[in-house]
């Protein structure tokens, strides 16, 4: 079975090594043969017409060029729960399977078949990833409106040329670890492709009082 492997980051300052390693050792140990990577720097908010390497894998499963296309998660497909859902299931339609790797997933099972449960889950997880991600942005809006009412002098952290929200939204692998604090910073770094001093900044962030 021939795949193509889906890498996207948001931004120059990130890299898709990572991805690209993870998702070629479940390729080799699944027995997929990768004729195709697309490694796409370009916002998660974008649709599928807006990203020329996801284009491309489309056209390769039109042709029958390809029967899987594998990704790490979710948010790599993208960050609209409705764009995300779609793209798996135009995949579905045209015989390809998408494999996201971390949630253990796969919309077609063995026998080639859409399986309802399964083609549920993700649309649910990306559900709960939109959910979660405006909550958080919900929070720090509403911190700032607060802290301006009170008078209070709204400084980003030193170093930060981005606005904290918008900070967090591309590194929302980074806060996520840095939530669950069983890793360290050089460790985070390292597992999200960003620089140690990235991690600091979002802890940073993470510290600041939400109103």
């Amino acid at each position: 079975m021939k795949a193509a492997l889906y890498t996207r980051v948001s931004t120059a300052r990130q890299n898709t090594d990572r991805q690209v390693t993870e998702l070629t050792d479940y390729a080799r140990r699944n027995g997929f043969e990768v004729i195709y990577t697309v490694c796409e720097t370009v916002s998660g908010t974008k649709n599928k017409y807006e990203r020329p390497g996801m284009e491309e894998v489309f056209e390769l499963a039109r042709r029958g060029e390809i029967s899987e296309v594998i990704c790490l998660e979710l948010s790599r497909l993208g960050r609209d729960n409705m764009d995300v859902r779609q793209i798996i299931l135009e995949l579905a339609e045209l015989g390809v399977c998408t494999h996201v790797v971390n949630r253990n997933l796969r919309s077609l099972d063995k026998q080639r078949r859409k399986d309802s449960v399964t083609m549920m889950v993700p649309g649910i997880l990306a559900d709960l990833a939109q959910m979660e991600r405006e909550s958080l942005v919900e929070r720090i809006v509403s911190g700032q409106q607060e802290a301006k009412r009170q008078g209070k002098h709204l400084a980003r952290p030193k170093g930060t040329v981005k606005s904290a929200a918008k900070l967090l939204e591309e590194n929302r692998k980074v806060a996520e670890y840095l939530k669950e604090g069983i890793c360290s910073v050089r460790e985070i770094a390292r597992r999200c492709a960003v620089s140690p001093h990235m991690v600091m900044k979002v802890k940073r962030i993470l510290k600041e009082p939400v109103f």
